[in-house]
């Protein structure tokens, strides 16, 4: 064989396993580095090696130690679809009458993915911007992405250890009221989950009993306003971010794989 026709050979082979991995993340939803390597039979190294690449090249997301498929991070074909173009305004909106900072996340999976924030000023300090990714079980804008997901989601993230971010980060046996309580009032409260000092109001937007996303209002504490007019002004933003989506194929667009 050419030296050429090794190189193509070694490429596609290299392709080949990339190919692999990815496929094998997308089917379990989230995984471990160490179970990718067992299930292929392929050294830990090799795996890691791929695994900087799909990650830097935006294909899957690393979180606590699990990598998540990201394949519902691309925008949509159709740019007129996205759904930030649609949240902007209103995240805007929601910014300049709170002074607060807003924020679009979604979750992919078992991960909170957050899309656009609106910051209130240059040095606000919150945790969770654009492009970032959370652990579902923590933060007013995680919470109730978690709360109205699908059971098997509720399992995964339950099932397994919930990480502290601070010492306000709720603990595996709070969880379940949280979530309940999020259930039944519609808004979630989160007082230095995931930063001292910083508190959060979200919402879900709810398309069809299905959870397309959260909004939220993040703060120094204490609030500048009432909680329950927080939670008032979030959902006027959640339907009129819903009535500017003009198909149902835009809003059912960003539904976590899962759904």
């Amino acid at each position: 064989m050419s030296v050429s026709g090794k190189a193509l050979s070694s490429g596609y082979n290299s392709l080949t396993r990339g190919l692999e991995i990815l496929r094998l993340i997308q089917l379990c939803g989230r995984v471990r580095v160490a179970d990718v390597s067992k299930k292929l039979d392929l050294p830990l190294s090799t795996v890691y090696r791929y695994v900087v690449i799909l990650r830097d090249s935006g294909f899957i997301i690393d979180i606590d130690g699990y990598l998540i498929p990201s394949d519902k991070l691309a925008e949509a074909g159709d740019d007129s679809e996205h759904i930030v173009r649609y949240a902007e305004p209103v995240l805007r909106r929601l910014r300049d009458e709170t002074k607060m900072t807003a924020i679009l996340a979604v979750r992919i999976h078992a991960a909170a993915v957050c899309l656009e924030a609106s910051f209130a000023h240059p040095k606000h300090k919150i945790s969770f911007q654009r492009g970032q990714v959370r652990t579902l079980s923590a933060g007013g804008t995680a919470l109730p992405l978690l709360a109205f997901a699908p059971s098997s989601v509720l399992r995964e993230v339950l099932g397994n250890e919930v990480r502290p971010y601070t010492s306000a980060t709720p603990k595996r046996v709070d969880l379940d009221v949280e979530l309940e309580r999020v259930r039944t009032e519609g808004y979630s409260v989160s007082y230095g989950h995931l930063t001292p000092g910083m508190c959060a109001v979200g919402v879900p937007v709810i398309v069809d009993g299905r959870c397309l996303c959260s909004l939220s209002l993040v703060g120094e504490a204490p609030l500048a306003m009432e909680v329950g007019e927080a939670v008032k002004l979030l959902r006027e933003g959640a339907r009129e971010m819903l009535a500017r989506m003009p198909s149902r194929g835009a809003r059912e667009a960003w539904l976590s794989p899962d759904e």
